[in-house]
């Protein structure tokens, strides 16, 4: 059965064949009973969180009911980032469950995502970041899955993200499946937004039969302890910026790490090339096995582009050679016969950029950007590692998104908020930002600072604790810290609240700790390597705090812009931010101490309001409460937003 291109149809089409599909009702399966937003009744068994259902009849219901729901949305194309929610899914992960009770957690699925749907409105989402969704490689296999960035195709997806439920639908292939989920999002008036990988690719990435000078190799001898050097004279974290590029040619180790680069396969024996091309194609065996056995090469692991970073090597990746010739500020550095190689320097192509561009790999990853655009008809992209990209590429694809959807929402990587106006000139309308660095360390001080700079920046930022590529915030200080800094983040002037899947459900898990990392290199599960899933049956989630405060700043959006942004002095260990215009107060209070209740004297620092109605309370005393009087206490890590308006 084939979907058709019209929204509704979509869906219509997807109910349709779930419902004719009832004779196949032999088999049922678990599902979280938090994921049961219909009200579906013809539950078979009930336990611990947990519902037994008939697969076929639930989802139609539930599919019949988002169509129901969706009437009361307008699906808009220019997005309102002030009042906007992002939800970062990986949806492998993010309906992962152990769906038969086998023991074995199976793969979340487009389809299955579609379940979570009604969940992330109520929490006010109004984009979906979802994190790559693409093939990628089983070789070089980080962890029992592999991570999702070793993008082996960016024209093919996940099978893994296939519905088994959909098998039976013949003329249906993964692309409508995904592209369903998009038009079902959309019918919500959610946005979505997909994770584009154009500056690594998987170490036996497609293209390399046709074009492996599209990436770099190594000898195998090299592969063994394969890190970037480390240059003695700078410090840790550094950027390669162009004062430091002598300090880092003339280092020994540099020069001992240029020295285990190699031509490509073509280069080195391009008989024995072709050969091992054919012979890959007769028997299926691994071409870059074959080129690792017979020819002593590999393609070269990935690494960070900063100078003496702690980051561990990225051995299931390559960078994607996209100049054919060295930058001219290194050239002098480099012996006559060096081999192409990837240090901190060359990986900035923005900064250090050749001047032979691979033209055939730029207009590849352009088309992988129109095909995105057209089979899915997603709403935009989130550049991995684009801030390094060269300018000339990133203008053409931004101006082929910008041709196809105007609207279109870009999001740059770029980790602190110091870069706002560059990535605004740049073409992005959203940034990452340096929240997810403050809040490792969460001081009065630095949440200051932070919420300080906000109101000036030229692009929204994320407003959050974590990411997918950090530890979880309730690792580091429990949910009582969560859902304080969860408050904190939800109301501050030009930051977006961004929630990381798993977060609504206080999640202790992470997807990666590449950032921040807490764990002290601990080999701990991780979304992006394991086969985990998230505490869906968790008995008191974040889930009804974050439906809360998307409600509140609702009722309260008129007052909550940057113009009306003001921090006031508080006490120790306390932050106090909030909005003020004609009449009208939105407070917000934080107690910072795990262990101290406060004081706050409210007429000390915001004189003349002498009654407050509290909107929001962490310790869950209930909203609609009209508090009097000039003391508040704080328990610890207690958030607290409190409105006033003149007109009660």
């Amino acid at each position: 059965m084939l979907i058709s291109k019209t929204k509704e149809k979509n869906l219509e089409s997807l109910i349709g064949y779930l419902s004719g599909s009832a004779e196949k009702e032999e088999a049922s399966f678990w599902i979280p009973a938090i994921w049961n937003e219909c009200g579906y009744t013809n539950i078979l068994e009930e336990k611990d969180g947990e519902i037994r259902v008939h697969p076929y009849a639930f989802l139609t219901e539930h599919l019949t009911y988002v169509l129901k729901m969706s009437k009361q949305y307008g699906r808009t194309e220019s997005t309102d980032f002030a009042n906007s929610v992002i939800y970062s899914s990986l949806v492998r992960y993010s309906t992962a469950w152990d769906y038969d009770h086998d023991g074995e957690i199976e793969s979340g699925t487009f389809l299955r995502m579609m379940m979570l749907l009604p969940l992330l409105k109520k929490m006010g989402v109004t984009i979906l970041y979802i994190l790559p969704v693409n093939r990628y490689s089983k070789l070089n296999l980080k962890g029992d899955i592999g991570s999702p960035y070793a993008v082996q195709t960016l024209f093919d997806l996940d099978p893994n993200l296939h519905d088994p439920l959909l098998d039976g639908a013949a003329d249906w292939n993964i692309h409508d499946e995904m592209a369903v989920m998009v038009e079902v999002c959309h019918l919500l008036d959610i946005k979505v937004v997909v994770d584009f990988i154009p500056r690594v690719t998987a170490r036996n990435s497609e293209w390399v039969r046709e074009h492996p000078e599209w990436v770099y190799w190594i000898k195998n001898e090299a592969l063994d302890g394969f890190k970037p050097p480390h240059i003695p004279e700078l410090g840790f974290f550094e950027e390669c910026t162009p004062d430091k590029l002598e300090t880092v040619y003339n280092s020994k180790e540099t020069a001992e790490f240029l020295a285990k680069f190699s031509q490509p396969p073509h280069l080195v024996d391009s008989d024995l090339w072709e050969e091992l091309k054919q012979r890959s194609d007769a028997t299926g065996e691994e071409l870059l096995t074959l080129v690792e056995q017979h020819m002593g090469i590999t393609t070269s692991p990935a690494h960070s582009d900063w100078i003496n970073d702690v980051q561990p090597i990225w051995t299931d990746i390559t960078f994607l050679r996209l100049y054919q010739d060295f930058a001219p500020q290194v050239r002098s550095y480099l012996k006559p016969d060096q081999a192409p190689y990837v240090l901190f320097d060359t990986i900035k192509c923005n900064y250090y950029p050749g001047e032979e561009p691979t033209q055939e790999l730029w207009d590849v990853l352009v088309d992988a950007i129109r095909f995105h655009l057209e089979r899915y008809g997603i709403d935009g992209f989130r550049i991995d590692i684009g801030h390094v990209l060269p300018t000339p590429l990133l203008t053409r694809m931004f101006s082929l998104i910008q041709s196809m959807k105007p609207d279109a929402i870009l999001i740059s990587e770029d980790l602190f908020n110091r870069n706002h106006e560059k990535a605004a000139a740049t073409g992005y309308n959203i940034m990452l930002g340096s929240g997810w660095n403050i809040m490792t360390q969460i001081t009065k001080e630095n949440l200051i600072g932070y919420a300080s700079e906000l109101p000036q920046l030229k692009l929204h930022v994320f407003a959050c604790a974590e990411t997918a590529d950090t530890p979880r915030i309730t690792s580091r200080g429990g949910v009582k810290l969560a859902r304080m800094i969860s408050v904190f983040n939800h109301f501050l002037p030009n930051a977006i609240p961004f929630l990381t899947t798993g977060f609504e459900m206080n999640e202790e898990q992470p997807l990666n700790c590449g950032l921040g990392d807490n764990t002290n290199g601990a080999e701990i599960p991780r979304a992006f390597f394991n086969q985990i899933q998230i505490n869906w049956t968790n008995p008191q989630p974040m889930l009804p705090l974050l439906e809360k405060l998307n409600q509140c700043k609702q009722r309260w959006l008129s007052l909550v812009q940057a113009n009306h942004f003001f921090i006031p002095e508080s006490p120790e260990g306390v932050v106090i931010y909030g909005y003020m215009d004609e009449g009208q107060l939105l407070l917000g209070l934080f107690n910072l101490n795990p262990e101290e209740s406060v004081q706050v004297d409210l007429d000390a620092y915001i004189p003349g309001v002498k009654s407050y109605r509290v909107e929001i309370d962490t310790e869950g005393n209930g909203s609609e409460i009209l508090r009097t009087g000039n003391v508040i206490e704080l328990q610890p890590q207690q958030a607290i937003v409190l409105s006033h308006s003149n007109t009660y």
